[in-house]
C-alpha cells in the first residue's frame, strides 16, 4: 500500500512538472462504458469485460480503472504483461489472460488473483507435471475454430491432468466462436451443439467450475449455450459486433485534433503525395496534425472525413504519416487551431467507427487497435 501510495504521489509531481497541451487527445466517456456494459448484463449471466490490446484501443489502465468498480467475475487480458500493468497500477478486479503465457511466466507468477488460460493439451501436460503452487486456470476447449484449444477427443485426458495435480484448480472452462457475426450461422450451431456436450461431460467430472463461457458480444444472441458467464469486447466500447445485434449500446471514444495550418490553392493544382487529389475549383484546405501514425487509416484518402463545427469535412490526397489534409472550402470563419473531431462517437456520423471502418473496407476492431497506446486517453 506504502509503494502504491508513493508511485500516485510520483505520478502527481511529473504531471504538474511537465505540463503540455496535446495536439492530438482521445476523450473515453466513461458513463457510456458503464451502460454498454448493463446493456449485456442479465439474470443468469455474468459479464467480463475484455481489455485486450489496449482495451481496443480505448486504454488498457483507464478502461480498467472503470470497469474495477462494476460488478464483473474478471476482467480479460491477453498477456502477462497487460496484467502486470493492471496490477502495477492497483486495479483490483480477478484477471484472466486469454492469450498464451509462457511456463515460466506460470510458475514464478506472484501476482493475485490472476489466472491462465491453457490452450492445448500440450500446456496441459507440462502444468500438470511442473505445477508445485497454486495455479488457477481456465480451459479452452475447440469447438470448431481450429486455433487454440482442447480438441473433443483430449477432453478425457485433460480431465486426468487437472484432476491428478491438487496444484490446478479449473475455474473456468470456455471457446470461442468462429462465426457469431452471422445471422442464424450453420457453423455457429454446430459450434454450440459441441460446446454444450463438451461442459456436460467435463461437469459430470469436474463439478462446480465456477465459470462457463463461450460467447463473446456477437455470441450474446444465441441462447442455447450452456454458460454462466460472457466475455464483452467490442460491445463494452458501444460497437455492435453482429448484424443481429439487439442491444442498445454508444461508443465510447472521441478522437480530437486542431487546425495547424489553411490556405488556398486554385484549380488543377494537386494536394499530397503523388497528386492523387487534383482541385475541381479554387478552394481552401487545412492540414490536421494527424496522419496514419496516430491512426488515420491511410486507406481513407480521398474518401474519409473529419468533422469541424459538425460539418463533414472530406480528405483530401493521400494520408501521410503525420499529417492529413482537408478540403474546409464550406467551413466559415475558421481558424488556427480549431477543433477537428478525427473519430466522432455518434454512430450516425460519416467518421464513426463503424463508417470509418466501412470506407476503408475493414472492421472496426482493426481501426480501434491501430490508435497508438502514447496519445493522450482522458476519461470524460
Amino acid at each position: 500500500m506504502i509503494k502504491q501510495a508513493l508511485k500516485k504521489i510520483v505520478r502527481s509531481i511529473r504531471k504538474h512538472q511537465y505540463h503540455y497541451q496535446p495536439l492530438i487527445e482521445i476523450q473515453i466517456d466513461r458513463q457510456r462504458i458503464i451502460d454498454n456494459f448493463y446493456a449485456y448484463t442479465t439474470a443468469n449471466r455474468a459479464v467480463a469485460p475484455v481489455l485486450k490490446s489496449n482495451a481496443y484501443g480505448h486504454g488498457l489502465v483507464e478502461v480498467a480503472r472503470i470497469v474495477d468498480s462494476l460488478p464483473i467475475p474478471f476482467l480479460c487480458v491477453d498477456s502477462f504483461f497487460e496484467a502486470l500493468i493492471l496490477r502495477n497500477e492497483s486495479v483490483r478486479a480477478p484477471i484472466l489472460i486469454i492469450g498464451y503465457t509462457p511456463q515460466e511466466n506460470i510458475e514464478t507468477n506472484t501476482l493475485p488473483r490472476v489466472a491462465f488460460a491453457i490452450i492445448s493439451i500440450e500446456e496441459l501436460r507440462r502444468l500438470a507435471n511442473s505445477a508445485t503452487a497454486p495455479t488457477t486456470i481456465h480451459l479452452k476447449i475447440d469447438t470448431g475454430m481450429h486455433r487454440h484449444g482442447i480438441a473433443s477427443h483430449e477432453l478425457d485426458e485433460a480431465v486426468t491432468l487437472i484432476t491428478k495435480n491438487p496444484f490446478i484448480k479449473l475455474e473456468g472452462i470456455y471457446s470461442h466462436l468462429a462465426d457469431a457475426d452471422t445471422p442464424q450461422s450453420a457453423i455457429t450451431e454446430k459450434q454450440i451443439n459441441q460446446w454444450n456436450k463438451a461442459v456436460r461431460d467435463i461437469q459430470t467430472a469436474i463439478p462446480n467450475i465456477a465459470y462457463i463461457h463461450c460467447a463473446a458480444s456477437a455470441g450474446s444472441a444465441y441462447p442455447t449455450i450452456t454458460a454462466n458467464t460472457m466475455r464483452l469486447g467490442l460491445g463494452l466500447y458501444g460497437i455492435p459486433a453482429s448484424q443481429n445485434s439487439m442491444h442498445n449500446i454508444q461508443p465510447a471514444l472521441k478522437m480530437c485534433t486542431r487546425i495547424t495550418s489553411i490556405k488556398k490553392i486554385k484549380k488543377g493544382e494537386s494536394v499530397g503525395y503523388n497528386a492523387t487529389f487534383i482541385a475541381p475549383a479554387d478552394m481552401t484546405i487545412a492540414t490536421i496534425p494527424a496522419g496514419y501514425y496516430e491512426g488515420i487509416d491511410r486507406r481513407l484518402s480521398n474518401t474519409g472525413a473529419v468533422l469541424i463545427k459538425n460539418i463533414p469535412c472530406p480528405i483530401v490526397g493521400r494520408v501521410s504519416m503525420n499529417i492529413t489534409t482537408i478540403d474546409v472550402s464550406h467551413i466559415k470563419d475558421l481558424s488556427m487551431d480549431d477543433e477537428v473531431v478525427v473519430i466522432s462517437k455518434n454512430q450516425s456520423d460519416t467518421n464513426s467507427i463503424i463508417h470509418i471502418a466501412r470506407t476503408a473496407g475493414t472492421i472496426p476492431w482493426e481501426i480501434l487497435i491501430h490508435i497508438p497506446p502514447h496519445i493522450r486517453r482522458t476519461i470524460a
